[in-house]
């Protein structure tokens, strides 16, 4: 397979932005066992020629939806704190950054590249969602080049848990990992996501639907590449129907679970994860898991929002 320039890769991905309807993509069940397949991640040879490096990320859901709506988030306060913390890694991905407080999150980040942040509902409605006040709150910050950021919302939502008021998807861009080696450099396909909330039935429908949109899309687009996607699931494999979603998706896309590599402790099935695969010339590889409780906290060491951030260090090689 001849591998594309980074300038390709962009290409590509910048013609993706008028694509906003996916088809449902069929999905094979799986045990736990199965979770990470024999084609997700390969062992490095030290001895092999070409380029290898290594990088950080982070995934973050920083409760940014307006002052007030929920009583116990406080991101007027809360944001300009994070700020800061962020630069300690290379490739974060937010949810929830749906634009009231993107000024005072990016305020003291360092990152040279980030995202062009939504213009909101009004602005950029592509499945033209009546019930939308909001955009999809999803946003990259980088050290490494990024391409631009295509945005996917979700075809279907759910009432009960307030997730029509916006336009949740999932969005992706062209990572270089090496910017010393050009336009011919090793890349991979980034994704941040955040899915459909709730507990009721037709949340579960929504979460299976929108598995099965990404699967598809990700079979279009990034079908020969490695694969990183971080975000909020809300999805558990110890509850039902999650537990079978998750690992039908991860069996239709050859995608793995960090936590199928790394031992996750007790924190193996939290709702903020990442996904991987190798691909292409790229082979990746997680070395950490760490919930970074103590770091994202404010003076009095309380949580600077309702999830904690997810930090994870990845290895990978490009021949």
């Amino acid at each position: 397979m001849t591998r594309r320039t980074t300038g390709e890769r962009i290409a590509v991905v910048a013609a993706a932005l008028a694509l906003t309807a996916v088809s449902a993509a069929a999905c094979s069940s799986s045990s736990d066992a199965e979770r990470a397949g024999d084609t997700t991640t390969s062992v490095v040879d030290a001895e092999a020629p070409g380029l290898a490096g290594n990088f950080s990320s982070l995934t973050y859901n920083v409760a940014g939806l307006p002052q007030g709506i929920n009583a116990d988030q406080h991101p007027e306060q809360n944001q300009p704190i994070m700020s800061p913390l962020l630069n300690d890694y290379d490739v974060v991905v937010l949810q929830e950054d749906f634009g009231s407080y993107t000024d005072l999150l990016r305020a003291d980040a360092e990152h040279e590249y980030q995202s062009e942040r939504h213009p909101g509902a009004t602005a950029l409605n592509p499945i033209n969602r009546e019930s939308a006040l909001v955009g999809d709150g999803l946003n990259v910050l980088s050290t490494l080049p990024i391409g631009p950021l295509v945005r996917v919302p979700w075809q279907t939502c759910a009432p009960a848990a307030a997730d029509c008021l916006a336009l949740k998807g999932f969005a992706t861009t062209v990572l270089a990992l090496d910017p010393a080696a050009g336009d011919d450099g090793p890349t991979l396909d980034l994704y941040d996501l955040h899915m459909e909330a709730g507990s009721e039935e037709a949340d579960n429908g929504a979460r299976g639907d929108d598995l099965d949109d990404l699967a598809t899309y990700l079979d279009e687009h990034s079908a020969d590449d490695a694969v990183i996607i971080g975000g909020d699931w809300h999805l558990s494999y110890h509850e039902e129907p999650d537990g079978t979603q998750l690992r039908d998706f991860l069996a239709a896309t050859g995608l793995a679970d960090v936590c199928d590599v790394v031992d996750c402790g007790a924190d193996d099935d939290v709702i903020d994860r990442f996904f991987f695969r190798r691909g292409g010339a790229v082979d990746l590889t997680p070395v950490s898991h760490t919930f970074e409780r103590e770091v994202f906290v404010d003076a009095a060491g309380a949580p600077l929002s309702d999830h904690d951030a997810l930090h994870v260090d990845w290895e990978w090689t490009a021949s």
